[in-house]
C-alpha cells in the first residue's frame, strides 16, 4: 500500500455488523515484530464516564476505509463484548478476546 493512501484507525467510530456505532478504537497492541495482534475497543459511556475498553484480536476487525460511515466493525455479538475482560492498565499484558473466544456470527 502507497503511504498516501493510508488513513488513520486510531479514533475511528467502531461499528457492529449492521453498521450500528458501539465504540471507538483508541489503541492497536502489537508484538516485538511490529504486527497488530489487538486492537482496545473503547465501548459506551458519555464523555469517559461508564466507558468499558476491551482488548479484541485483530483478525474480527472489518476495515472498510471506502466506508465513511463504516469504516471498520467488530465481528462481535454484543453478549460477547459484555462477556470480554476488561483492559485497564496499558502497563500490563492485555486480556485479548481471540478467535477461539467468539463464535462466528451469521449473516
Amino acid at each position: 500500500m502507497a503511504p498516501e493512501i493510508a488513513e488513520a484507525i486510531l479514533g475511528q467510530r467502531v461499528t457492529d455488523p449492521k453498521g450500528k456505532e458501539i465504540g471507538r478504537l483508541v489503541d492497536v497492541l502489537v508484538d516485538a515484530n511490529g504486527e497488530p495482534q489487538a486492537a482496545v475497543i473503547d465501548f459506551g459511556g458519555f464523555m469517559g464516564v461508564g466507558n468499558r475498553k476491551v482488548a479484541v484480536h485483530w483478525s474480527v476487525l472489518r476495515f472498510n476505509p471506502g466506508d465513511p460511515k463504516h469504516k471498520v466493525s467488530l465481528e462481535m455479538t454484543p453478549d460477547q463484548i459484555k462477556a470480554a475482560p476488561e483492559f485497564l492498565d496499558s502497563n500490563k499484558a492485555a486480556p485479548v478476546v481471540t478467535p477461539a473466544d467468539i463464535v462466528p456470527i451469521a449473516h
